[in-house]
């Protein structure tokens, strides 16, 4: 029962600091997926990386399917 509580209670406290930092959380998201898109178009990868990302969307989807 302790351990629910303390389990619960810094899943909560994280969330709450998420949420409060949202717009932060967001900005830097977005610039890091920009800058790894941009380094991946650099180098030649881009269709590499693309597939690995298609194989794994792949294998989550129907894992519930």
């Amino acid at each position: 029962m302790v351990t629910t509580f303390i389990a619960l209670s810094i899943l909560t406290a994280s969330a709450l600091l998420v949420l409060g930092n949202l717009r932060m959380v967001a900005v830097d998201t977005f610039d890091a997926m920009t800058s790894y898109a941009r380094r991946a178009r650099q180098t030649g990868q881009m269709t590499r990386h693309v597939a690995y990302f298609a194989l794994w969307l792949m294998i989550f989807i129907m894992s519930y399917a």
